[in-house]
């Protein structure tokens, strides 16, 4: 199959290739196994570029790979703190769903307040 056959989908500190056609789970990966730190990744950011799945959450910025999951880089940001991590590839794609993850961030964070 082709990567434009599969859904990318981040939930719950887990990434995982769909197939569009059936729905049936191609691949999955456990976030926590690409960290060294105690951090959990239960929400964040995803976009695709290419052959490469961008993940921004909470302090950490991951790529991996569109075949299989597999970590490319990751990068802590360290000295960025622990925030909703927004990006944004070179077509501004992610804009709209950098937008909709912060305003549902903010109402988790208004409705705890």
């Amino acid at each position: 199959m082709k990567q434009k056959d599969y859904l990318f989908v981040l939930s719950n500190g887990r990434v995982a290739a769909i197939n569009k056609k059936d729905g049936a789970i191609v691949w999955e990966v456990k976030l926590k196994e690409y960290l060294t730190s105690k951090m959990t990744l239960t929400y964040g950011q995803i976009t695709v570029e290419g052959d490469k799945i961008f993940i921004g959450s909470t302090g950490i910025l991951l790529c991996l790979s569109t075949k299989d999951g597999s970590l490319i880089w990751k990068n802590e940001l360290k000295g960025w703190g622990y925030s909703f991590v927004s990006m944004s590839n070179a077509n501004n794609e992610a804009a709209g769903a950098a937008a909709a993850s912060a305003a549902a961030a903010a109402a988790i964070v208004a409705a705890t307040a």
